[in-house]
């Protein structure tokens, strides 16, 4: 049985993860001090902690990015994108578990 989309943000979720697959796809060749660096400019801010470093990471990724209503959250499994019932994740490069993890 299929999912239908129950409101104008379900039908935003296609172009949403996918927009932010290919910006985690353009994150993947960055080692950790890369990465470290492109959420420092794009959040002008820096983490002292695995969460905080997650929560930034998350803003990068979102930066300037219509989501339109999902919200996203860091897992160990990577980004979940969420609206009311419906969720999914994508999955992240190493350099992204690096960055969190240190």
């Amino acid at each position: 049985m299929s999912i239908r989309p129950r409101d104008l943000t379900d039908l935003y979720l296609s172009p949403v993860a996918l927009e932010l697959d290919r910006r985690l796809e353009e994150l993947s060749s960055k080692t950790a001090r890369d990465l470290e660096v492109t959420v420092a400019l794009s959040t002008d801010r820096e983490a002292s902690g695995p969460d905080a470093r997650a929560e930034l990471f998350l803003q990068s990724l979102a930066h300037l990015i219509p989501l339109h209503g999902w919200e996203l959250g860091y897992e160990g499994r990577g980004v979940r994108v969420r609206h009311g019932d419906h969720s999914l994740v994508l999955g992240v490069p190493g350099c992204v578990r690096d960055y969190v993890g240190r």
